[in-house]
Order: structure tokens, then C-alpha cells, then sequence
């Protein structure tokens, strides 16, 4: 069984390949504030589209505060690629490949379904925040594809635990 991860834990190992800049992997990153890691369900998922496509578009904002988002999924590099074009993220960093051992470190619920006569395994949503020490600020896992975090709402109240000085919530 894997160890529970919950905020204020050092991060597990992550890394994954992303269509524009090779591979990322987290023990490189140096955001001024926040991480923000989205895994997606694939190009498959509405859900996703919409979600994904809604934090793209937040990518300045989220810059303008020091956070450093990028977004992966289980799904190959032409997938992403598909997914990156046909959803218009433009800047935002998208990476594929995401392992079922690196999904499992972090966490992330797991689905396998059938589809077209064969098993599809692929990662449910999940946001997580992971401080420039590499400690895990904030995890939002979900088990189904809809509810989604509401991105205004993220970012008042990131703003606002910023203003604040907030510690690390949910560690005990």
C-alpha cells in the first residue's frame, strides 16, 4: 500500500515529457510561489476540455502570481498534442506519459474501463500546489470527472493565503 501523501509531506518524484520543453520534472522547477500540477483525464473527457481549457487561459494570471502551472495525463504525445490544438492552450505546459507508478505516488484516483475491445487505464482529475521547498501545499483529488475546482475561487483564496501568511492547512 502506498504511503498516504497529504499536505506539508515532501513531494514524490514527478516527471513526465511535455510538448515544448522536454521533459519536466518537479526537483527542477523554481516557482516564485506555487507549483500548480493539474492531471487530466485525457483527450477523451469533456470535462477535461473545459476545465483545462479554462486554467490555460489563466496561465497570466497564475504567472502574475508566481505560480508555475502545467498540465499532464496518461495520454501519448500525439493525444497531447490533439488536445493542446484542439482545446487552445496555448502557453501553458502540457505534458503526456504520466505513469501508473508516478500517478499511484501522487496519489491520483485510477480508472480501467473497456473500450473498443480492450482495457483503458487512465488518471481521474486532480490539482495539487507544491511550495518552492517541494512540499505539498494542496491537493484537490477527485474520483469522477465532474466538480471540478472553481478557478476564481482558487485564486481569491490562494490570493487571500498569500495576504495572510496561511500555513500549510490539512497535515495533522
Amino acid at each position: 500500500m502506498e504511503p498516504r501523501l497529504k499536505p506539508g509531506t515532501a513531494s514524490p518524484i514527478l516527471e513526465f515529457e511535455t510538448l515544448s520543453a522536454g521533459q519536466w520534472s518537479l526537483d527542477r522547477t523554481r516557482p516564485k510561489a506555487l507549483d500548480l500540477i493539474a492531471v487530466y483525464r485525457g483527450l477523451f473527457c469533456p470535462y477535461c476540455r473545459g476545465f483545462i481549457s479554462d486554467l490555460a487561459r489563466r496561465s497570466k494570471a497564475l504567472n502574475e502570481r508566481g505560480i508555475d502551472p502545467v498540465i499532464v495525463s496518461m495520454d501519448d504525445a500525439e493525444r497531447a498534442r490533439k488536445a493542446s490544438a484542439e482545446w487552445d492552450l496555448g502557453e501553458i505546459t502540457v505534458g503526456f506519459g504520466l505513469t501508473l507508478e508516478a500517478a499511484r505516488r501522487w496519489n491520483v484516483f485510477i480508472t480501467q474501463r473497456e473500450q473498443d475491445n480492450r482495457l483503458t487505464t487512465f488518471c481521474e482529475p486532480a490539482v495539487f500546489l507544491v511550495r518552492p521547498d517541494k512540499r505539498l501545499f494542496a491537493m484537490l483529488l477527485q474520483s469522477i470527472p465532474s466538480g471540478r475546482p472553481d478557478l476564481d475561487n482558487l485564486l481569491q483564496g490562494i490570493d487571500y493565503l498569500a495576504e495572510h501568511g496561511y500555513p500549510i492547512r490539512g497535515a495533522a
